[in-house]
């Protein structure tokens, strides 16, 4: 029977074989590496934090999906989260141009190797004899979008019929921050995907409760948006934040911020862990 180091195993070499974790910097000539190799997360698909989310309507909201309405007979949910490499950061936080090189070759081929591997592991699971759903490939998911108000201004709250974000804090990842992005022990810099199967695997043990409890909201990644659209004392404004980068991919042809992502504390470790 599989077991979760098996899957872990299989990413890994997923990973490690792909041809498409290089890109090129034309401005540097030089090539770099996307993403590090990734932590693995798994939830039981019966977990009650499912049933929650789609209860919940500030969480996500009535369009979201459980795990068992992807995949009647689901048992497990599988996530995986890529951390973008040093290379790829460190050139974003000492650029002084309003698009960084890295993140404009970087960020999108990054998140596209990550749902690409997910893609190859659910091949290989079914080959193994497992019925595999991928919400995110799936012709049912759906994104919506409703007016809200962040920290007494208007905003909008999105409406996704599947989060990774939401399905790798009940596998055990980590835990949301002020920026509104995923903290892991390997920080917030990083790509996300996810697998509902059949098979059951051991879940991880989740060592928070609290839904921001990796984030020390130092502010720091308020100090960091160009675009003003993260309260010092609430949440990154999802309005400010999509027509600020918007706007960089009409004046720039492409490309996007990520200021947030790096220079803080969260970048690249669980910034709550004072022994780090």
């Amino acid at each position: 029977m599989m077991k979760n180091e098996d899957v872990l195993a299989m990413i890994s070499k997923i990973f490690t074989d792909s041809a498409d974790n290089i890109i090129h910097l034309p401005e540097e000539d030089c090539d770099v590496p996307i993403l590090e190799e990734p932590l693995i997360g798994f939830a039981s698909a019966d977990d009650p934090l499912f049933d929650e989310l789609k209860r919940n309507p500030e969480a996500i909201g009535e369009g979201f999906m459980p795990p068992r309405e992807w995949l009647e007979n689901a048992r497990s949910v599988i996530v995986f989260f890529f951390p973008y490499t040093e290379d790829i950061r460190r050139r974003l936080a000492d650029s002084e141009t309003v698009i960084a090189e890295s993140w404009k070759y970087g960020y999108v081929p990054g998140s596209r190797l990550a749902k690409k591997v997910a893609v190859i592991l659910k091949e290989q699971l079914e080959a193994a004899g497992m019925a595999v759903a991928d919400p995110l490939n799936d012709p049912r998911f759906a994104r919506s979008s409703v007016p809200a108000v962040t920290d007494g201004e208007e905003d909008v709250h999105y409406i996704v019929s599947w989060s990774t974000r939401h399905a790798a804090f009940v596998a055990g990842l980590g835990t949301f921050g002020m920026h509104r992005h995923f903290i892991t022990e390997r920080g917030s810099c990083g790509s996300l995907a996810t697998l509902i199967t059949d098979h059951e695997f051991t879940p991880t043990k989740r060592d928070y409760t609290d839904i921001y409890e990796y984030c020390i909201h130092c502010g720091q990644c308020a100090r960091n948006c160009p675009a003003k659209a993260i309260d010092p004392n609430g949440l990154r404004s999802l309005k400010k934040c999509s027509a600020f980068g918007g706007y960089l991919r009409e004046k720039y042809g492409g490309g996007g911020c990520g200021r947030c992502f790096v220079g803080v504390p969260c970048e690249h470790r669980n910034p709550s862990r004072r022994t780090q």
